[in-house]
């Protein structure tokens, strides 16, 4: 598989244009809280560190934090390479995408303003810069790297935007060659909260096709990256949890009382396997 896939330096341009993809992410975006939970132009440097002694600066630009709605781009584009790679075509880190293409695929309109929020889109994935010692494990010194090296926006005859060329950076090129990927549901995109598309991602991550996964309260608002206050993270998970529009996960929340620890989020894969999982535990 590795000689199909073009040294980064030569940047030769690679057309994303195969139809009905499947969105992919790398894994580190789905287990860290790189992208801002929040529609607000976030400006503030933001700083995650686990109990393991992974960290995780972020440093955004005057454009503002890249959003979970930004990755969407990125999704696409892992989409496409991932793909192209199964069909045995040549791939590199410089994609051009047909605007329309991604608009449709993302579940987006194709009107004028959802044109221009590509702008948009494109400054902040290229100017959010993170500091990290995650996969250096060695030494833990930390590298610095983006999402994006540039992003161009071509334009139509009629000054309508035509098409995209991304570079993506190195650090996450080699996340989709070396196949530290996994591939999301469609309706992913249907998610129009930014709660619901980080819980998402982490269901996927960390349950998979399991059964079942649970995780503490306090450890899932570590990974969400919010600034909010813990109540106020609570009672969003308890509104997500009544919702119950996770795609292919049905999610319980779990009182310190009912666990006998601390609070806790139970994700089990379907609802089916959480009605097997109620009834085990009424005929102990």
């Amino acid at each position: 598989m590795t000689q199909l896939i073009e040294k980064a330096d030569q940047l030769d341009l690679f057309v994303a244009d195969i139809i009905d993809i499947a969105p992919k992410s790398d894994l580190h975006s789905m287990e860290y809280p790189i992208f801002a939970i929040s529609s607000k132009p976030d400006t503030d440097v933001f700083r995650y560190e686990n109990a393991a002694g992974n960290w995780l600066e972020i440093i955004p630009s005057v454009n503002g934090r890249a959003t979970i709605h930004d990755k969407d781009l990125l999704l696409y584009c892992f989409g496409q390479i991932a793909e192209a790679l199964n069909r045995g075509k040549t791939v590199t880190r410089r994609l051009k995408i047909t605007a329309y293409d991604y608009l449709v695929s993302t579940n987006r309109n194709t009107d004028g303003r959802s044109y221009a929020a590509i702008t948009d889109t494109l400054a902040r994935l290229r100017g959010t810069t993170f500091k990290s010692n995650i996969g250096n494990s060695e030494n833990k010194k930390g590298e610095v790297f983006g999402l994006i090296d540039s992003g161009t926006i071509v334009t139509d005859k009629n000054g309508r935007l035509d098409y995209i060329e991304v570079v993506l950076s190195e650090h996450l090129f080699a996340s989709i060659t070396n196949h530290r990927i996994l591939t999301y549901n469609r309706d992913y995109f249907k998610l129009r909260s930014p709660y619901e598309r980080r819980m998402y991602e982490l269901c996927r991550k960390h349950c998979g096709n399991q059964t079942y996964w649970e995780i503490g309260l306090e450890t899932l608002y570590g990974k969400f990256g919010v600034k909010s206050e813990l109540r106020e993270f609570r009672r969003k998970i308890k509104a997500l949890i009544q919702d119950q529009s996770i795609p292919d996960y049905f999610i319980e929340y779990k009182t310190a009382a009912e666990t006998g620890t601390i609070e806790k989020i139970q994700v089990f894969q379907d609802k089916t396997a959480f009605l097997r999982d109620q009834q085990a535990n009424t005929s102990e």
